[in-house]
């Protein structure tokens, strides 16, 4: 049951994550993001995929709810629950690493552009993966 949510985690926190990349490679690019807002821009894009990671948490939270339900499953809740963990944590990471990505590849001399995307993808299939299943065999296990 849990295999049916590992799309729709991987797919919002990469949306979430790609979000946070735009942003932070058009403010490198305009010049907007300065030595000195670099911090700031971390948090804000790591805030920002808080708020949309609980947002789509719950929808997806409550989806699995129906799910298992409909399913039969007693673990209807804690399901879930773990759903609306994972969500909240893979889509913060996501937008923390869409905005770190680019700037420490700026930092490290290389075009933030070339493998910005290639870098946050591995993140973000790591970490929203890694927690999903961590958090399954926590509270199911």
């Amino acid at each position: 049951m849990l295999a049916v949510f590992l799309p729709v985690l991987a797919g919002q926190s990469g949306n979430t994550g790609c979000q946070a990349l735009a942003v932070a490679l058009r403010g490198l690019t305009l010049g907007e993001i300065g030595e000195g807002r670099a911090g700031a821009e971390v948090f804000k894009e790591g805030l920002l995929g808080l708020l949309n990671g609980a947002l789509v948490g719950n929808t997806a939270g409550l989806g699995m709810y129906i799910f298992a339900t409909m399913q039969g499953n007693a673990s209807a809740g804690i399901l879930a629950l773990v759903v609306f963990i994972s969500m909240i944590g893979s889509c913060t990471v996501s937008g923390i690493s869409g905005a770190v990505v680019p700037l420490t590849l700026r930092k490290l001399g290389a075009g933030p552009a070339t493998a910005s995307s290639i870098l946050l993808t591995t993140a973000t299939d790591i970490v929203s993966m890694g927690l999903f299943l961590s958090r399954s065999t926590w509270f199911v296990l």
